[in-house]
């Protein structure tokens, strides 16, 4: 059964919850078994989940035992749902049918994103006994800034801002699924940190962050473009040094912007899922 945790409930089982989500077969995402991220940000992050008012917990218990538990957040105008902590240690099928009867209940005509590492087959078995639909697999990679310096080829690169953003808009390319369309961006401008590539005038790439993470690269005529794919990535990459950053986490979709990263100097940690239901 899943009951709301309660502060003594999260000081009780941290370091259980810890340990599952260091172990990729019974863990969802975010990933913390990358070799970079620490058990202080986990505890912080599992801490921010219990105060938030848009954020919970949910205890799961087998037989009075508990097997661990379920963070999620929400985003009530966009009917928005997504877990951010799915540590189970056993009956994996049980928590996940529970947790969607749970969402039926609180959460009626949201969707539902679940994100996991594909070494975790019993989440995925679950996922798709309930229908769950497969959106996105891709590699997660991950640049560790050691303190040397990056070599950013700039040549091109324009920050984008208010005035350029339209330019932007006419070359960025998502599929209705994904939540950050140009207009949500646009309203958060401020949070990102976005960069187009031109070639003799004419906008052939974009690189789009936030909050420290890649949430977008692609190109104008949407074919892969090892050369403008280097130059975008490298800059963010001087940039989020300079600030301060430690690691970059950066999905990559297909095998030749995989080959690619790995020449940079991304290290690849596993695979990672995404999974959509409607609620």
């Amino acid at each position: 059964m899943l009951v709301k945790a309660t502060k003594e409930d999260i000081e009780q089982y941290m370091d259980f919850a810890y340990s599952l989500a260091m172990d990729q077969t019974k863990s969802g995402y975010p990933l913390w078994s990358d070799g970079v991220s620490t058990k202080e940000e986990f505890v912080e992050r599992v801490w921010r989940s219990y105060e938030s008012e848009d954020r919970d917990i949910l205890l799961f218990l087998v037989d009075g035992a508990v097997e661990g538990w379920i963070q999620f957040f929400y985003i009530a105008e966009d009917r928005y749902l997504q877990t951010n902590g799915f540590l189970i240690n056993s009956h994996t099928e049980q928590a996940l049918t529970e947790f969607l009867e749970y969402a039926h209940a609180y959460f009626p005509g949201y969707d539902l994103y679940l994100g996991f590492p594909k070494r975790n087959i019993d989440a995925i078995s679950a996922l798709q006994k309930e229908n769950c639909r497969l959106i996105q697999e891709c590699y997660h990679d991950i640049y560790v800034f050691d303190g040397s310096d990056i070599q950013a080829e700039t040549d091109g690169i324009v920050r984008v801002t208010e005035s350029n953003f339209s330019e932007f808009s006419k070359i960025y390319q998502v599929d209705s699924e994904t939540y950050w369309s140009a207009e949500r961006i646009f309203r958060t401008l401020n949070e990102w940190l976005i960069y187009l590539l031109y070639r003799e005038n004419i906008a052939v790439g974009y690189i789009c962050v936030r909050n420290g993470d890649i949430v977008s690269l692609g190109y104008g005529d949407n074919t892969f473009d090892k050369s403008a794919y280097k130059s975008l990535v490298t800059v963010i990459l001087r940039d989020l040094q300079v600030a301060g950053y430690e690691k970059l986490i950066f999905f990559n979709d297909d095998e030749e912007s995989q080959s690619a990263a790995l020449e940079i100097g991304f290290s690849c940690v596993g695979v990672y899922v995404l999974y959509l239901t409607s609620v």
